[in-house]
């Protein structure tokens, strides 16, 4: 029984220090060779949402152009939102130079 009690303490430490995440499509460029990935989720650890938009070159199976990367205290899903927002306005540039629309 004790065995048992420690196996699943152990088991919920570890479960739950794994980041949760999303991963979406903002949209492609009219050729298909551009795609633009946003990734979105939750990190325990830091107790905080992050977003990370990365444009993919699919024809190279290249990652091109600036990551760009928003992070936000976890203290209600409206940071979220509001990260994701900010985020695709700061890929707005980006998003233009490879023609990606969605």
């Amino acid at each position: 029984m004790k065995i048992y009690f420690l196996f699943l303490v152990l088991l919920s430490s570890t479960a739950s220090a794994v980041v949760h995440h999303k991963v979406d499509s903002l949209g492609t460029s009219p050729k298909g060779q551009f795609i633009a990935l946003e990734e979105y989720g939750y990190r325990p650890g830091k107790k905080s949402f992050f977003v990370e938009i990365k444009i993919l070159n699919l024809w190279k199976k290249q990652f091109v152009g600036e990551v760009i990367r928003v992070e936000a205290p976890a203290y209600s899903d409206r940071f979220l939102k509001e990260s994701r927002i900010k985020a695709k306005k700061l890929a707005e540039g980006q998003l233009k130079e490879f023609g990606i629309s969605g």
